[in-house]
């Protein structure tokens, strides 16, 4: 499973050795390493490893057809399993491409959701290179203001009439108030390597933007991502949450699921090492030993990619789950979330579509009207979350034996926060003292038990 993914075009003016001893100082200067790392000259196949084969860090370098493939692969095994770090460069006479991309064998959001931090070798290829340059956008630790003279620049990129790789992540300005829902300097330096951060300075930028992009960019504090290729999303939460977090991870996440090119895989590399010692073997050239080791790793780098793939497969499946659609749209929403916090997933939701809904039952709209919150309805996907959430509740409050042990254990585990008051129990939701409600230990008769359901679902859930 891929964990971290990019893609850096480095200077041309940058020569292979410069690159390659860049990747010898991540490792030797990193407070994490426990490798012995020499200055020993780089060639390839030159490998630090320790005792116990925890860590390691192997150069490589092939001269392939129509350029050069060099870089290193860092292992860092631990009691979670195995991670994988590959920076590998492919330079020819017109570019030299770095991708950066950090695996494990197994991964599993159930159980390890966090994702790893961007490698150090990314801020040192940043700082110890020359210029480098997406398409025409250099690539920098720092925010680019948009100021009125640059709308035409940024919306050229927003409408995908420029070249890009990287995605860019645009910062409206809130009209009222005078400020940006983040940080752009702080943002900038977390994408930095990841993607272009733009910010605009002035609310007149939105309004520039909003004619000549058909409406595509965002506006009174929302922040756009664009990717190449045209696709968008748009992010905004009015609580106070970890907004920056929340978009570096959105943004990993998504990169995470872009495929390396070949020329820049470590498996690639070590192919082409195996097809010339194929070759040499052919013309004689090659002792069979040499030949056999070659092939005992060329099928062992096979079980490894068929690995990788299944894993990578099983990571995809539940990446809907991953990339947190309830805050990342695909478009401007129609509306934004509040501040209060969901009991159920979706809630927000499905209260606006039940209110819509009663209004098309009671038929005092006009035709038009109707027209709309029928398609807004068509628009959104039916989900069972809530209705699933009030059964398990119904099952609960309305059993004749009042709230057993096992009734009470049940709801915790839903949320509730349940005390004692004399002959009640005192259901508080998410803790909260302004959704709590009392129900009777020991329920008189059915009737008095599906009451308690019922008051509770009118009282909280009711529209």
């Amino acid at each position: 499973m891929i964990g971290f993914n990019t893609i850096l075009p480095l200077s041309l003016n940058t020569s292979e050795t410069v690159f390659l001893e860049l990747c010898r100082k991540w490792q030797m200067c990193s407070p994490h390493s426990t490798l012995k790392i020499n200055n020993a000259p780089i060639e390839d196949g030159l490998k630090y490893q320790n005792e116990d084969d925890s860590e390691s860090l192997e150069f490589t370098r092939v001269v392939g057809s129509n350029g050069i493939h060099c870089g290193v692969r860092h292992i860092k095994k631990d009691e979670d399993g195995e991670w994988r770090t590959d920076v590998i460069g492919y330079k020819t006479n017109e570019e030299f491409k770095v991708a950066i991309v950090t695996s494990r064998a197994s991964f599993n959001v159930a159980n390890y959701w966090r994702l790893p931090q961007k490698p150090y070798i990314v801020k040192l290829l940043l700082e110890e290179t020359g210029p480098m340059l997406d398409g025409d956008i250099l690539i920098e630790v720092k925010p680019k203001e948009v100021k009125a003279e640059d709308v035409s620049e940024l919306a050229s990129l927003i409408n995908g009439e420029r070249a890009f790789s990287l995605p860019v992540v645009y910062i409206s300005k809130h009209f009222l108030g005078d400020y940006h829902l983040v940080d752009p300097d702080r943002l900038a330096l977390k994408l930095s390597g990841l993607a272009h951060v733009y910010f605009e300075s002035d609310t007149s930028v939105s309004t520039r933007l909003r004619e000549i992009t058909e409406g595509k960019n965002p506006y009174n504090g929302k922040i756009g991502v664009f990717w190449p290729g045209g696709d968008q999303n748009y992010y905004y939460r009015a609580d106070a949450t970890e907004h920056i977090t929340n978009i570096l991870d959105f943004v990993k996440k998504t990169l995470n699921t872009r495929k390396t090119v070949n020329e820049c895989r470590w498996s690639f590399v070590q192919n082409l090492k195996y097809q010339s010692t194929y070759e040499r073997f052919k013309k004689g050239e090659s002792e069979q030993q040499e030949f056999i080791e070659y092939a005992s790793e060329e099928n062992q780098r096979l079980k490894e990619q068929i690995e990788s793939l299944e894993a990578e497969n099983r990571y995809l499946n539940q990446l809907k789950d991953i990339l947190s659609p309830s805050d990342f749209n695909t478009k401007t929403p129609l509306l934004f979330k509040g501040n209060e916090p969901e009991i159920v997933q979706n809630e927000h939701l499905e209260l606006i579509k039940e209110i819509i809904e009663d209004k098309l039952k009671s038929g005092s709209c006009s035709v038009r009207t109707q027209n709309i919150l029928k398609s807004i309805l068509e628009s959104n996907e039916i989900s069972q979350y809530k209705d699933e959430f009030l059964n398990k509740i119904k099952s609960m409050l309305s059993s004749a034996d009042g709230l057993t042990r096992q009734s009470r254990k049940e709801l915790i585990a839903l949320g509730f926060e349940i005390t004692e008051e004399g002959k009640h129990y005192k259901m508080k939701i998410r803790g909260d003292d302004r959704y709590s409600h009392s129900i009777s230990k020991t329920p008189s008769d059915s009737r008095s038990a599906m009451n308690n359901f019922s008051e509770f679902k009118e009282r909280f859930f009711g529209v």
